[in-house]
């Protein structure tokens, strides 16, 4: 049995037991040096701790003799489910840094480094034909501007969200569940969800592979969804609605706030104007929200200074996929004097959309908005979205007047 394997199975042993969620977890792990540190401590060492609830001390007793973690771990291998701990290097750093993050995350499909740049699109499950029209604008928008789109496969928003995202072919989504993955609910999203993991983003969930949907669930469901993301979109929803709870938990946790307005009076559109009236950003349109996230976003690129662009490159290692990652996980980058230096647009991980208008810009002429569309042959939109893109990357610098140059 490998040490990582170890791990894994001592720490579903400790979140199996009954009483023991992420809080009382990261406690038992503090206290004790790791989860198997904690599941071998003495009854009467557990007994000390205050305030440890008696089913806790009981069930550490006897975790890990019915066999359940090992049969779970062999059920995920065959289903093609991939197990993360907190310490493993595949973990969402966003997710990571609150305050509770799940011990295990069960995942399926696969979570890139770029979905670190992640903006979660939630509302009502009994929306509207204008919301579920503009949580697909606002997600094909965003997806084409180089983001994940997070939300929770529900019907409604949720759906209208992944399915936008989906639209370009570029376009990545993650669906947080709040069930276990052998379940999909709602269950007529299932085709929608076998193509997410198929090759377009990843689902997951904190709960064991046979959990069946319950309404208990979707608060933590929610709390995960705005861990994951730079920032939360309303779309639709009454005032007591689990997009609003999802937007205080992305409040408590420092993210970005948005909000789609809606008719005066309609129910569904009181929650989004609460929101703004509270101070979240109004959203018209996708540069709403890339104008609040430029800055967050490109911190999270990992890219050499331009000085270093200059210098005669390096030896590099490159992935089998011939590409250097851009992201580190949510700004902890090692500096680092052997740092890759990413001397050309394959590096770079443009697509050919970025490529095309990068190649439009020069480093000493600004180039206009107008002339960009008309050189490129695209649409303004299209336009705008990738030079957000190219800036986030630090390829490109806005002057004023809305000329850009190569940075």
């Amino acid at each position: 049995m490998t040490e990582t394997h170890a791990d894994l199975l001592a720490t579903l042993r400790l979140t199996h037991v009954p009483g023991v969620g992420p809080v009382t977890y990261r406690r038992l792990v503090r206290i004790f040096g790791s989860p198997a540190a904690a599941l071998a401590a003495p009854v009467s060492r557990l007994r000390e701790i205050p305030d440890l609830d008696r089913r806790v001390v009981e069930g550490l007793a006897s975790a890990g003799t019915d066999g359940w973690a090992e049969r779970e771990i062999e059920k995920a291998a065959r289903q093609g489910v991939q197990l993360l701990c907190l310490g493993d290097p595949q973990y969402p750093k966003g997710l990571l840094n609150t305050y509770d993050p799940p011990p295990v995350l069960y995942v399926k499909g696969e979570l890139q480094e770029t979905d670190a740049l992640a903006i979660a699109i939630v509302g009502s499950r009994r929306c509207t034909h204008y919301g579920r029209e503009q949580a697909e604008k606002l997600a094909g928008a965003l997806a084409r501007a180089g983001f994940t789109v997070v939300s929770g496969l529900a019907r409604g928003i949720d759906t209208a969200a992944h399915q936008g995202a989906l639209l370009p072919d570029e376009g990545r989504t993650v669906a947080v569940l709040g069930n276990g993955l052998e379940n999909c609910y709602p269950p007529e999203n299932r085709r929608l969800l076998d193509r997410i993991v198929a090759g377009r983003g990843a689902a997951f969930s904190e709960l064991p592979l046979d959990t069946p949907p319950a309404a208990e669930h979707f608060p933590r469901r929610n709390r995960i969804i705005a861990g994951v993301s730079l920032g939360i979109v309303v779309v639709e929803g009454q005032e007591n609605s689990g997009a609003l709870i999802t937007a205080r938990y992305a409040v408590d946790m420092d993210r970005e706030v948005f909000a789609v307005p809606g008719p005066a009076g309609s129910p569904n559109t009181r929650g989004p104007h609460r929101l703004i009236k509270q101070g979240a950003k109004l959203v018209e349109d996708v540069e709403d929200i890339l104008d609040e996230v430029r800055e967050v976003a490109a911190s999270l690129v990992r890219l050499p200074r331009p000085d270093e662009r200059l210098r005669k490159p390096k030896p590099r290692k490159i992935s089998a996929e011939g590409e250097t990652p851009l992201l580190e996980a949510a700004g902890v980058a090692p500096e680092s004097d052997d740092r890759p230096v990413l001397a050309d647009l394959r590096a770079l991980r443009l697509n050919p959309r970025e490529a095309q208008v990068y190649a439009l810009l020069d480093a000493d002429e600004s180039r206009g908005i107008d002339q960009l569309i008309a050189r490129s042959g695209l649409q303004a939109h299209e336009v705008l979205a990738t030079l957000m893109v190219l800036e986030v990357k630090r390829l490109c610098r806005q002057l004023p007047g809305k000329r850009f140059v190569k940075a």
